[in-house]
């Protein structure tokens, strides 16, 4: 996710992070398996906050049967992480369901849907109420009649590559097989709002809810008539959302 976001350039490895001048803060919350205790996870937002972050990317979920009562503490973190000035992108999950996974599911927080190289729905991807954005994450497309840019019948787009550790012994950075997910969509989010800040575009210090409103409405329409529940406002635009003038802009 981190290699997403700011894989560095010029380094032979033909791969450029979105954001590839930010400033990473690495803060692990999950083992080996990828598993994790929602408290631990809260403790994470904490951290990132208390030492600076501007933007929290959560590449991760909880399964369905999980409701905002099991995991107060993490919703009282991501609370914390809003009133701090802190944007926070979660993937919104990965079992085709019409309902957001938790985190992504909090009302601070930008649920980030997964599309495929055709601009569709990917198969996987979790949809409904609260989604925000979509963002590339590779994959088929999903079964939409009446989609334009949808047609699963067709073989797979491509995934998502990134720099990353192959092997354990010794350890050295490659690209490996590609990715693919929700979890893969939110760092372009995250890359994007890390991006409009820099930009200066919304001015010096622009909340939370100005940058998610900026990133929306520069959001490209997707699935013909704009379905909010599959698609949130649309496609993440990242050159839209940076560039001088429309919607929520500082005006020189």
């Amino acid at each position: 996710m981190a290699s997403t976001i700011a894989e560095s350039t010029n380094n032979s490895y033909g791969l450029t992070g979105l954001a590839f001048g930010a400033r990473i803060m690495p803060v692990r919350v999950l083992d080996a398996q990828g598993e994790g205790e929602a408290s631990t996870i809260a403790q994470g937002v904490r951290y990132a906050v208390k030492h600076g972050a501007r933007v929290i990317n959560l590449s991760l979920e909880f399964s369905s049967n999980v409701t905002a009562s099991d995991i107060p503490e993490l919703i009282q973190a991501l609370r914390y992480a809003r009133r701090h000035g802190a944007f926070v992108a979660a993937a919104a999950g990965n079992e085709a369901h019409a309902a957001i996974a938790y985190p992504a599911r909090v009302s601070d927080v930008v649920a980030v849907g997964a599309t495929t190289e055709h601009g569709c729905l990917a198969d996987y991807s979790n949809d409904g109420s609260g989604l925000t954005l979509v963002a590339p994450g590779g994959g088929a497309d999903a079964n939409l009649p009446g989609d334009p840019n949808c047609h699963p019948e067709q073989p797979a787009g491509k995934d998502i590559f990134q720099v990353t550790f192959t092997g354990t012994s010794p350890r050295r950075f490659g690209i490996p097989t590609g990715y693919e997910g929700t979890s893969m969509a939110a760092p372009h989010v995250s890359a994007a709002a890390a991006l409009v800040i820099a930009s200066g575009v919304l001015a010096l210090r622009p909340t939370p809810a100005q940058v998610t409103a900026r990133l929306r409405a520069t959001a490209r329409k997707l699935g013909g008539g704009g379905d909010e529940r599959l698609y949130g406002a649309g496609l993440l635009d990242v050159g839209a959302a940076t560039a001088p003038g429309g919607p929520g802009a500082v005006v020189p």
